[in-house]
């Protein structure tokens, strides 16, 4: 039969362009995703566990020399990172009489579909893992919070994230867990819509022209970087449906990504006489926070009591 075929009846297929197509429509959704660094990909048959170095600071510090003194020696620290790789997918079915019967480009509207899907599944693995921070703070009021370095907050929020709730944890996270900036001397910041209108109302003549390279980026204050989401964080958080949940992390994408197979749009598999048919999305992604086991790392969270670790 003479035309563009999608499959013949032998086996399942996917088509790459369109797979490139839908990852390219997903990425403007995408927050926490792309704060995270692909650390490899595996491919076929190379296990479910991936493992990566994360390199610390040099175990002597540099020194003043005399003429005839010898340069110190010193080497690093190499500590190594584990995650699992998962299976993600969805599929939507359709019938052979809906395809007949329906408007001509039948693949249109499931290709929008498994594109939104898949950017908010992998949106919420990666936010998991950024969850998996120990240091949290609670606003206990417009001037005032309480840190926990457990994973666990204890308190109740009583304040909507704003500019001195900011600073307090960028200070933190520069002074006190000496974390370096995400990039040059800023920090990143993620931020649910009631967290951005605190920090918005409060400098908003300071953010209105400023343009940002990151996606979902509305301004930087405090040599802090502004992204904004609208889902995986609490927008309605503590004492009050206005509080809503941030992070700040630096120095670098936090998290690590692990991929055995890159999301691709597969055909279901046709069954019942070619009658059940439909388009399925589907990867093997591994998510590790960098530094999880360690509680001095680089990922403070802005929360409410009961927030804990994911995993």
């Amino acid at each position: 039969m003479a035309g563009q075929h999608w499959v013949d009846n032998s086996g399942t297929l996917y088509s790459p362009l369109l797979s490139e197509e839908v990852e390219h429509k997903a990425q403007p959704q995408l927050k926490f995703m792309q704060f995270c660094e692909l650390k490899e990909e595996w491919g076929k048959n190379a296990g479910q566990t991936f493992v990566y170095d994360m390199v610390g600071n040099s175990t002597t510090q540099g020194t003043r020399l005399t003429e005839t003194s010898t340069i110190p020696h010193s080497g690093y620290a190499i500590a190594q990172g584990t995650a699992t790789l998962y299976e993600f997918g969805l599929t939507i079915p359709w019938t052979r009489l809906y395809e007949e019967l329906a408007q001509p480009d039948i693949r249109a509207v499931p290709n929008k579909v498994l594109g939104d899907d898949y950017a908010k599944a992998m949106d919420t693995e990666a936010e998991a893992e950024f969850n998996n921070c120990r240091h949290r703070y609670v606003g206990t009021g417009t001037a005032g919070g309480v840190w926990t370095t457990n994973g666990t907050a204890t308190d109740t929020c009583t304040s909507q994230f704003n500019t001195y709730h900011a600073k307090t944890m960028i200070d933190y996270m520069f002074q006190t867990l000496n974390c370096g900036p995400f990039s040059g001397d800023e920090y990143m910041a993620i931020c649910s819509t009631n967290a951005k209108r605190g920090i918005y109302d409060e400098v908003e003549d300071i953010l209105m022209y400023t343009k940002f390279p990151a996606t979902g980026e509305f301004g930087k204050y405090y040599d802090c970087r502004f992204v904004r989401t609208n889902s995986t964080l609490s927008n309605a958080m503590g004492a009050s449906s206005a509080y809503g949940e941030a992070y700040i992390f630096g120095d670098g994408n936090p998290v690590a990504m692990g991929v055995a197979v890159e999301m691709e749009i597969r055909q279901k598999e046709i069954t019942d006489s070619g009658r059940s048919r439909g388009l399925t999305w589907y990867a093997i992604k591994g998510f590790d926070l960098r530094g999880k086991n360690n509680p001095n790392n680089h990922v403070v969270k802005y929360c409410s009591n009961g927030d804990a670790m994911t995993r």
